[in-house]
């Protein structure tokens, strides 16, 4: 009897045990949560070297050179000491983004408080443009500015780069003892590249506002919108330096691109994009496309000086970037942000309609394979594809809920639907590592072990697996605000695979979630190698800044410099001239017709890495995961 008493004892204190025992997907999101919060800066710190200032309210971001190969080349690119703290809003404005998202459309833990998002919204609010002669214009910088009264501009101020840079040859010394503390080996080859790059890394302090954090900002906008019942003070105070829609939609349509128009300012790119794009310009000839920075030729020759300019002194096209307009400017119509609609006009419509086309396009042709021209700013492809994936998944929810909304916002929906239920599916499929669960992008996948044999360190592993539940469950599920879960699109024929899919994925994440590097590459320098220069790629405008043209024939390159030319492509150059073109040397050198990957000699780039945005975003899928209604 007594034996059964204890055996009952012990049964039930199992049971009680299990019970109250946290899951595994709430154990995981809890300790997701807590290095997110680790990682924001709650003690501003000023740049001393090697102390980095830190800006309150920023998350951790860090800018790293794409080092590859043996293990001594490797350890450059990931060793914990060498990296430069960049304070951005890109990071921060993602990470906060995605945390709202899981708490809007995920069931996990509570992600953030009100304080600690409040930090974070005023930290976005210092990277306004100043030079605006408008009130609460929502145009947003990379970095934030400092005024320069001598030109009497504010400029981007990348404070730490710039430091280091400005600094280097004082700081050598003291840069190489720290090094040969930390153990690093190949010293002299890091100082070598880095002494490299300075140059480059001068060139876009300059750079001015940009599309991608402007509408990133209107999309957190929306978010903070929504979500007031649980912040009920941040949305008021983001409209009192936002809401001037009206100068936003000026400013977007001032600095597209279209290639059909007379006028040089709007028909004229950077040769890198129209080498990929051309095909998609020829079938559309009307197109308006967003493009990546806030600035046209003539200003570039007005205020180059004062240093505001776009890198190489012309506009181009990202399409990660336009993949972040759509989703700013889907959001902002479906949820009615303050007054943008009323300013949605029909040159913004075709805007719309034309970068949502040239996304899909660009998917659908595997960005003429030249990913390296197409995301020419923002490398990871699974970053790209869920950025436009996002819009997807407003879209088909405004239509579940029978939302009016312009004629324009179902072709956008029928374009997108398509290939991201069949196009990108087939792309994870092509994609997925021999585990059939995980995700690699480039990060490392080019590393060897001392024998020289090939040996992956999955950097951006957990990154890009993250975001590939991400993409499938924006573009298969609706949130169901009646019961608020996430439901399954029923009339899908492959969901049974989609579901595989996630699964597979979502089982790899709980069990190596912190066993690899949270690396990323969320943005990057456009020039990795020399055969990213766009000089090197057909033209038919060769100017100085001053608006004198040149022969770039006879180009003399001891005493002119390139980097105050505008080397572009002003409207539409037929094929056969163009094909022409590219067998033709320019400035002496072939055209690059051909893409050898990331991971090239010769090609290493410095890169933004984020780990607590490798944190938000595997913190997204589990809780999306969480919430999917069976």
């Amino acid at each position: 009897m007594i034996l059964l008493h204890k055996m009952f004892y012990f049964i039930l204190c199992i049971c009680i045990y299990y019970t109250n025992a946290i899951p595994p997907i709430e154990q995981t999101m809890e300790k997701l949560i807590k290095l997110i919060s680790d990682d924001q800066v709650l003690k501003p710190a000023e740049f001393k070297f090697p102390q980095w200032e830190k800006k309150l309210g920023l998350y951790r971001s860090e800018v790293r050179l794409d080092f590859f190969g043996e293990p001594l080349q490797a350890e450059l690119r990931k060793n914990k000491y060498i990296y430069v703290f960049d304070n951005n809003m890109f990071a921060t404005g993602w990470i906060s983004s995605v945390l709202l998202e899981a708490t809007m459309y995920g069931r996990a833990p509570k992600i953030i408080d009100t304080e600690r998002l409040s930090l974070a919204i005023d930290a976005i609010e210092t990277f306004h443009d100043h030079n605006q002669n408008e009130s609460s214009v929502p145009l947003m910088t990379f970095w934030s500015q400092i005024y320069n009264q001598t030109t009497n501009t504010w400029q981007s101020a990348p404070d730490n780069l710039r430091y280091l840079i400005t600094d280097f040859d004082d700081s050598l010394q003291l840069i190489e003892d720290i090094l040969k503390l930390l153990g690093i080996k190949n010293i002299a080859q890091l100082i070598d590249k880095i002494r490299t790059s300075s140059a480059a890394f001068k060139d876009v302090f300059q750079i001015p506002p940009d599309f991608d954090d402007t509408y990133l900002n209107i999309g957190l906008g929306v978010q903070l919108k929504l979500l007031q019942d649980k912040y009920p003070s941040l949305y008021l105070r983001w409209l009192q330096t936002n809401s001037n829609m009206k100068k936003l939609i000026d400013l977007t349509l001032r600095y597209a691109y279209k290639p059909s128009s007379q006028n040089l300012d709007q028909n004229t790119i950077d040769p890198r994009t129209y080498f990929w794009i051309r095909d998609f310009v020829r079938d559309n000839p009307q197109a308006v496309l967003a493009t990546t920075w806030a600035q046209n030729i003539t200003e570039v020759r007005t205020i180059a000086h004062r240093g505001i300019r776009m890198p190489f002194n012309l506009n181009n096209i990202d399409v990660t970037v336009g993949a972040n307009v759509i989703y700013g400017i889907t959001s902002a119509i479906i949820y009615d942000l303050v007054d943008f609609k009323d300013y949605f006009n029909q040159d913004m419509q075709t805007l719309y309609l034309s970068t949502a086309s040239l996304i899909a396009w660009s998917i659908k042709n595997s960005m003429k394979n030249r990913p390296d021209l197409a995301q020419v700013y923002y490398p990871s492809h699974y970053n790209f594809l869920w950025y436009g994936s996002r819009s997807l998944f407003l879209l088909e929810l405004a239509r579940r809920q029978d939302k009016s909304l312009p004629d324009v916002f179902n072709r956008v929906y029928s374009l997108l639907s398509d290939v991201y239920r069949s196009d990108v599916v087939k792309f994870f499929q092509d994609h997925v590592r021999s585990d059939k669960s995980s995700y690699d992008d480039f990060l490392g996948t080019n590393d060897t072990n001392i024998f020289g044999k090939l040996e992956p360190t999955g950097e951006d592993r957990i990154f890009s697996t993250a975001q590939t539940v991400n993409i499938l469950i924006a573009s298969f599920t609706y949130f169901d605000i009646n019961t608020g879960r996430l439901k399954w699109i029923t009339n899908e024929k492959q969901l049974d695979t989609i579901k595989i899919m996630i699964n597979n994925s979502i089982s790899w994440l709980l069990e190596n979630a912190f066993k690899y590097q949270p690396f990323n590459c969320f943005f990057s320098g456009s020039v990795k190698g020399f055969n990213q220069l766009p000089f090197w790629y057909p033209a038919n405008i060769y100017q100085f800044l001053n608006g004198t043209t040149f022969d770039p024939d006879h180009f003399d390159t001891e005493n002119q410099s390139l980097m105050d030319s505008i080397v572009g492509v002003s409207g539409y150059i037929d094929e056969t001239t163009y094909e022409r073109m590219i067998s033709q040397k320019h400035f002496n050198v072939s055209t690059p017709t051909t893409f050898n990957g990331y991971n090239v000699p010769g090609g290493e780039f410095p890169f933004w890495s984020s780990q607590p945005y490798t944190h938000s975003v595997t913190l997204l899928a589990l809780a999306q995961y969480n919430n999917l209604d069976d």
